[in-house]
Parts: structure tokens; sequence; C-alpha cells
């Protein structure tokens, strides 16, 4: 603020200040109304204030209380006219709040592609944020896009931040090398690894807080991995929604025939069930929704994961901890000792692991495992590789799950269209195989095809979430005993396809024919 030359103000010199707005507010509104006293700046310990002198008794009792927290004061005084324009500077103040306001309000409550709209003006004033303040709200609002993750990937250009959303990396802006270390740093603190090491991958997790759909804020958690990349290290961040945890076995994607089989087995109470999958396949979901339906109170579940990604109330979990040498068998050994009715081994990835599991299986508990097959018929090849016994894994094997994720039609902009020649063909080889292993299924199709189109609803992608298509391999009498004769996969198949066993690209195409997702979605991940 300009030094004052004079301690008497007319109007237009009133007019002509530059208030401290932040001084401003050291006395209330109301009582600067009252005894017509306004605070207006600060010079080192010196606060300058205006007055009419109208209540000077008042104003020395002002004069003190700021003489009681070290402040001098400095006074000028204007007329009644001066003081009312000076009161205006107060409703400066408020709309300059209330903007503040409706724009955090609006970074907030952002979704969708208003949060990818809101990343990108942080992004463009972030010299201007405190910088541990600008990664957190990044990373937030990178959850409210709709994004399972967030991945910060190192290359010549750049650090390049993308999103994955409904499965879909989509680039959204680009740190350069220098400007994202102290990031990088703020982001390995509040997870809680090791800021001075670059050269090894750390894990870590933290949490921090957001909104859901209706605008309630929760706690999410994000798990992260730092890993050593090119001129920096690549991170991704996970985002582990507890409200995403569970969901019905509709919305996953089991309809009908995969749905009755799935419920068959789940009314067992010995075997395990195989959920096969690569990664960012929906395997996470459909175990936990899983356990959620088995989870009566009646009998005791007990978990062995890699990591904890949701706690499941009244279900005992155990989380893997290979620094300290706690692994899936060493686990297994002493849950057996703790009597449980059910069990879940996240990960089967050594023969040791599978045969603990078959064991398991055998001796009167129900298992479910994971593991990393193209197919669910591909999953018996891939245990007898690892060592299991064709006479241990018949008798234990009650059905196995293959499952990949497809981006579901946008609802609102989703459109239909006539099928290209070879579409057209594809779709009724397909529909013919389904009928040949179904005879009696009624499958309605009008001939067309889904088409997407794109608006702000789905951020012009076409598509909104995602669904599973799925194949439910049923390990039947005959099954067992063509695993223990060594059969191939392909008379395995053939003996399924008996008893209506449909592949995962036949279930899409059924959701296809249902308006649920697209031809190609299908291609894409089968």
């Amino acid at each position: 603020m300009a030094e004052l030359t004079k301690s008497i103000l007319e109007l237009q010199d009133v007019q002509a200040l530059s208030p401290d707005f932040v001084q401003l507010k050291i006395i209330p509104r109301e009582t600067c109304e009252k005894i017509q006293v306004i605070i207006f700046g600060k010079e080192k310990n010196t606060l300058h204030i205006l007055t009419t002198n109208n209540f000077p008794d008042q104003v020395q009792k002002v004069v003190k209380m700021l003489e009681a927290k070290n402040y001098l004061s400095e006074l000028s005084y204007t007329s009644n006219e001066g003081f009312d324009y000076a009161m205006w500077w107060f409703d400066i103040v408020q709309n300059k709040e209330d903007q503040q306001a409706a724009e955090m309000k609006a970074q907030k409550e952002a979704a969708g592609k208003w949060a990818i709209a809101m990343i990108r003006s942080l992004f463009d004033k972030r010299d201007s944020m405190d910088p541990g303040d600008f990664i957190t709200e990044i990373v937030r609002l990178g959850f409210q896009t709709g994004a399972s993750d967030l991945h910060l990937q190192p290359e010549e250009k750049g650090v390049i931040l993308r999103l994955r959303i409904d499965g879909v990396l989509q680039e959204i802006l680009t740190f350069e090398h220098e400007d994202f270390l102290k990031y990088l740093q703020k982001l390995k603190f509040v997870a809680g690894v090791k800021m001075n090491v670059d050269y090894v991958p750390q894990d870590g997790r933290f949490s921090i807080e957001s909104v859901d759909k209706d605008w309630a804020i929760k706690k999410l958690d994000a798990r992260i991995n730092f890993m050593p990349g090119i001129g920096s290290e690549s991170t991704v961040i996970r985002y582990l929604d507890s409200t995403k945890g569970f969901a019905t076995f509709d919305d996953i994607g089991f309809r009908g025939k995969t749905y009755e089989i799935l419920k068959k087995n789940l009314e067992k109470n010995v075997g395990i069930t195989i959920i096969t999958g690569p990664t960012g396949s929906g395997k996470t979901t459909t175990l936990y929704s899983i356990l959620h339906t088995l989870n009566d109170g009646e009998r005791k579940i007990i978990t062995l994961e890699d990591p904890v990604e949701y706690q499941l109330s009244g279900v005992q979990q155990s989380q893997i901890n290979y620094t300290k040498w706690y692994d899936f068998e060493l686990g297994l050994k002493a849950i057996l000792r703790h009597d449980p009715d059910i069990i879940l081994v996240w990960e089967t990835r050594t023969s040791e692991t599978a045969e603990a599991s078959i064991n398991a299986a055998l001796t009167g508990h129900l298992v479910f495992t994971t593991l990393h097959t193209n197919s669910a018929i591909e999953s018996i090849n891939r245990l007898l590789n690892m060592g299991v016994k064709p006479y241990m894994l018949a008798p234990a094997l009650n059905l196995i799950v293959a499952q990949r994720l497809v981006r579901k039609n946008c609802p609102h902009c989703a459109t239909k269209r006539d099928p290209q020649y070879g579409e057209k063909v594809e779709i009724e080889e397909t529909i013919k195989k389904i009928n040949d292993a179904n005879p009696s299924m009624n499958i309605k199709r009008d001939g067309k095809v889904p088409q997407t189109v794109g608006c702000d609803k789905c951020n012009g992608t076409g598509y909104m979430g995602r669904i599973s298509i799925i194949e439910t391999f049923e390990i039947t009498d005959d099954i067992k005993t063509m695993i223990i004769d060594g059969a191939s996969t392909l008379m395995m198949y053939a003996k399924a396809r008996e008893t209506g066993y449909l592949t995962m690209k036949e279930d899409g195409v059924l959701k296809m024919l249902d308006n649920i997702t697209t031809l190609d979605e299908i291609r894409r991940v089968v």
C-alpha cells in the first residue's frame, strides 16, 4: 500500500486506496459499521485505521485492544460519505469468498469430464499452490473422473499423467521431469515409503476424502506403487473405493446360465472354485461379492490376501507379507488350525500354493482362489503343469470361472445400426454355436447392432461403466474322469458343450444383443 501523506482523507482519497482485504476482517463488519472504524492496511507492525471520529471513545478502545495484541495504530479520518464508501470493501471481500466457495464446491463435486477439466485447470495454476495440496487434489479429482487408477509415467518428453477410465487409458497432461520431482516427494511422504530410495520398487498406501455420486463425503483409500523409470520413477495409484467392493451378481455380469451354475456351486460345502483372468478383469469384485454373499454369520471365513483391498465385517482377513517370510503356503498351514469353513487364497502362483489349496478343498473346506489363464478350460492344464496330481485335482474342483471386462454402452446416447457384412456373418456364426450348445435358449434379436455415439455424460466415449463377459466351466463327473484319464482340453471342451457350456465371446455376444456392449468391445478383450 502506498505511504499515506495526510491523516484527513476526502471521499476521492478513500476511493483511491487499495485496501488490504486480509486486515479488513480483523474487526467484524458489524462492529466497524456501529462505531465507524475500519482497518484497511498494514505496514510491518502498524495497522492503518480509517474512522469518522464520531465515536472517539470506542475508537480508543479498539486502539488499546490492538496494542494488547502488539499492534501499533495509525489513524486516518474521513467524512461519513468516505466511510460509507470504505464499508463497500466488505462486499468485495464477501463476493470473492462466495466465488472461491463456489469454485471449491465445483472442484469438490466435479465428476466425469468436468473433473478432467478441473485437473487441467489446477495444473495451469499449480505454481501458486502448495505442492502437497496440488497433488492431493489431482489424486482426488482423478478418482472423481470415474478412473480405477492413475498413472504418472516418465517418458522422454516428460512425466505423463494418464487415467484408466472404464479400462482404457486416457492421457490428461504432462509434467516436466524437474517439475514433477517435488510432487513425487509429496506422494512418497503421504504413502509412507522411503523418500530417498529410487532404485527399487516400493509399495505404499494412503487415504483421502472424496465425494460419491450423491456428493456425500467419504474416505477413499489409495494403493500406490513406485518403480524406477526413465528420468524419474513411474508411479501408479490404484483407487480402492469401498462402495464398489460388493456388487450384485447381475451387475457383475452373471446372468442366465452363468448365474445358475455359480449359484449352484456356492451352495456347496467343499471343493474349490477358481476365478481366472488377467489383471484388471474384475476378479476382485467377483471374489468379494462371493464372500459377501456367503458371509451369513454361521460359517467362519478366513482370507489370505495380497493386499487386503477392502475390509469385510465378520471375515478374518490376513495380509501376506513376503518381506517377513509370510507367504500363501505359510498362511494356509496356519488357516487350517483356525477351523475355517470357507477359505480365500488370493492368488495361486506356485505349485505349493496350488497343492495346499487343493488339500484344503479335499479335507472339508470350501476354497476360492484366482489364476492367470486365457480361458476357464486352460486352467486345468495350468494346474497340471504346476505339478498338481490329476487324481487330487479332479475330486477337488467344483467350478472355474473366466472373465473379462467390457465397456457398457452409454444409456444416454447409444443407438443402433445395421451390421456390416463381416459383423453380420460373425454374429450369425456365434448365435448358431450358442443354439447348438443350448437348443432351448430363446435368443432375441432385431437384426441391428449397438452403435456408440458419445455425449457429455460419457466424456464423449460412447461408453459408461463396465460389465464382465463370463464363461463358467463346471467340473461335472464326466470332466473329473477326463482329468484323471489325461484327456485334452479340446476333448473336455467338447464334453462341456454337451451340457451347454458357453465361451466368453458367446456370453459377450448375448450381452451385445441385449444392447449392453458392442462387438468392438468384445473383439478388444477376447
